[in-house]
């Protein structure tokens, strides 16, 4: 079952949004912020980090609710180790999932940085992309991570 909030990042990424912003845009509510907050702190984790196909922006943005999800003292010294672990399931379930955490790898390209300027976003181009597929799928991990947290 696809929940709301997989179908809101998916929504997002739609809308011209790149994939850490679908991602955390999806959930402003839990980390306190507007739309337009997730979407300015998370713009440069796009396309692999700036475009250099390197960390896939999903995962990127898993990684930032992980802090989050925490809680406020999750920022704390004390309670980095609990933040940590929590940045490594997430990691250990996206590479179970997917097989990396390379933007690259995930769209079946060389790593090598591409200009700055992010494609036309057109019928062809999300139809030639997993991204929507990984942005649900990162999202299935934070929702996973949350529900059993209660």
């Amino acid at each position: 079952m696809i929940s709301e909030r997989e179908k809101q990042a998916v929504r997002n990424f739609a809308a011209g949004h790149n994939c850490a912003q679908s991602v955390l845009m999806a959930y402003a509510d839990v980390l306190g912020f507007t739309q337009e907050q997730c979407a300015m702190v998370s713009v440069g984790f796009g396309g692999g980090l700036g475009r250099l196909r390197d960390h896939c922006g999903a995962f990127s943005a898993a990684v930032m609710l992980c802090g989050a999800l925490e809680g406020p003292d999750g920022a704390l010294k004390e309670h980095r180790p609990q933040t940590y672990a929590r940045v490594q399931e997430v990691h250990r379930r996206f590479i179970e999932r997917n097989g990396t955490i390379c933007c690259a790898e995930l769209l079946g390209r060389a790593k090598v940085p591409e200009a700055p300027t992010p494609e036309e976003r057109t019928p062809e181009y999300y139809k030639r992309r997993p991204c929507a597929r990984i942005i649900r799928m990162a999202c299935k991990i934070i929702d996973e991570m949350m529900a059993e947290e209660e």
